[in-house]
């Protein structure tokens, strides 16, 4: 059986999508043959206007009129993508759906479907992993069935039981359609041992057509140990799991093997040094195969990324380890320099001491350091907040960017934070993920929108580069009021 996987807009266009390469990897292994259509990338280079695909403009395309305009300035070339996915016999076509992609994905799965009502649809992705969101997304007519979690296992067993049975039978982790029912297959646990998962294939990209063609991406953990309570990443990760060292190494060697052009890697771990047993062997697998020339001259080239947390391990010598290593940058979550506040995210327990030292460390070691920050975390005082523009004066000359959350303290729908509300003293009534208010009055999108303006404008004072979304917001700061009050005036009565 043949089947075609699916990735709209918006999503990045740095490298191919690695969501994407890990299944199919999983059902090629399967022996199953597929093929692969990066509609995302390919939309985006078609554009005159690419400003859509910053990460400041997701929550465009989260938006039902903003699509709506979309679509009818691309209808032409959304009816040719379908008409190319019908040319080809696969029976099965399957969408990786998240948050930024559900919308145009379903449009385009409903005009597949009215070429050929026979093809059956799958959707399946980050988006996909919240069951009332797998609920609302079969509950659109073109959908034939939600795959929640984890994909590699499931999917392949669905399509498996699709090849044997020629129509969707009842598979663990899937709503699927039945006689006009939605039928719920119940929850499926998450793969156990990611290190036995086949490599990630990328094989059905032309690398040229990304901005960093010379870049990847790897997934060497899933979840997230930590317990902060503004973070969406267990929503869609059941509990941690990491590959160890070895896998790691395993899974660049071959990518690079494969890939000549390849020589930089993002890790796409949510924190790349939550297990520091395996980051360790990893770094020092590389280390030796550069020492000794493994693969030509590949190792020798190899640099990477990835984001990091701050820990006491974390120390100057195991910085240069990471440098050797090919390690070239690393972001840190900080978020607020408040023990106050941070103690209020459940962030980890250390001390400024800590993350001055290990800031430092980073960069000393000759490893670029991103350092993010949120603005008005429910609770967060004029004072808190001083103490985080002090730290951003104290340490500057440490820190090689910084990141100004364009949405300074979004609540995630799902989250702890969005589920305690009223313990943290946010306003139930009209809230709005965005545009929330603390019942106090104090904490409004004006206050934080005005925090972090405060900032940015003290780390350009400071010669510290800035992340383009928060040169954005410093430049159009009316334009994001504007928005601000068009909601308050369309959505709350009075105003």
């Amino acid at each position: 059986m043949k089947v075609v996987l699916i990735l709209t807009p918006s999503w990045g266009i740095e490298t191919p999508p690695l969501g994407i390469a890990l299944l199919a990897a999983s059902l090629r292994k399967r022996g199953f043959k597929v093929q692969v259509f990066d509609f995302n990338v390919r939309f985006h280079n078609q554009q005159k206007e690419r400003g859509l695909w910053k990460g400041e403009e997701d929550l465009h395309w989260e938006s039902e009129s903003d699509i709506a305009k979309f679509v009818k300035e691309n209808n032409e070339l959304l009816n040719s993508f379908a008409s190319e996915v019908c040319l080809t016999d696969a029976q099965v076509i399957g969408f990786s759906i998240y948050n930024t992609t559900w919308r145009l994905s379903v449009e385009l799965a409903r005009r597949i479907k009215e070429k050929d009502k026979n093809r059956i649809l799958i959707f399946g992705g980050q988006r996909c992993y919240p069951v009332q969101a797998a609920e609302g997304l079969i509950n659109n007519d073109p959908v034939d069935a939600v795959v929640m979690g984890e994909g590699e296992e499931v999917l392949v067993e669905l399509i498996d039981k699709i090849d044997k049975l020629k129509r969707i039978e009842f598979c663990p982790g899937v709503f699927y359609k039945k006689g006009g029912r939605v039928i719920d297959c119940g929850r499926r646990p998450a793969v156990a041992n990611i290190n036995k998962l086949p490599f990630p294939d990328f094989s059905d990209y032309n690398l040229a057509d990304y901005d960093n063609p010379h870049q990847l991406s790897i997934l060497s953990n899933r979840g997230c140990p930590y317990p902060c309570v503004f973070c969406s990443t267990k929503l869609f990760w059941a509990g941690f799991r990491s590959m160890n060292g070895q896998r790691m190494f395993s899974e660049i060697d071959y990518q690079l093997s494969h890939h000549k052009e390849v020589n930089f890697f993002t890790f796409n771990d949510h924190v790349v040094n939550a297990d520091m047993r395996a980051l360790t062997d990893f770094c020092e697998l590389v280390i030796d195969a550069k020492l000794n020339h493994r693969n030509s001259s590949s190792w020798e080239k190899l640099i990477w990324r990835g984001a990091a947390v701050i820990r006491d391990e974390m120390s100057a010598d195991f910085m240069c380890k990471m440098q050797a290593a090919g390690c070239t940058e690393l972001e840190y979550g900080i978020e607020s320099a408040s023990v106050a506040i941070r103690k209020l995210m459940n962030k980890p327990p250390y001390d400024l001491g800590v993350l001055r030292k290990v800031i430092r460390d980073t960069h000393s070691a000759g490893i670029r350091t991103r350092v993010n920050f949120m603005f008005g975390f429910p609770g967060e005082t004029e004072d808190d907040f001083q103490e985080t523009l002090n730290f951003l004066k104290e340490n500057h000359i440490f820190f090689d960017q910084v990141h100004a959350s364009e949405t300074f303290c979004h609540i995630d729908p799902g989250t702890y934070l969005a589920g305690h509300l009223s313990q943290l003293g946010v306003s139930e009534k009209n809230f709005h993920p965005l545009y929330w208010e603390s019942r106090d009055g104090r904490n409004t999108y004006p206050q934080r929108l005005r925090r972090h303006q405060e900032f940015c404008q003290l780390a350009v004072a400071l010669g510290i580069p800035l992340s383009s979304g928060g040169h954005k917001i410093m430049l159009h700061k009316e334009y994001f009021l504007e928005e601000y009050n068009r909601y308050k005036k369309e959505n709350i009565v009075g105003v």
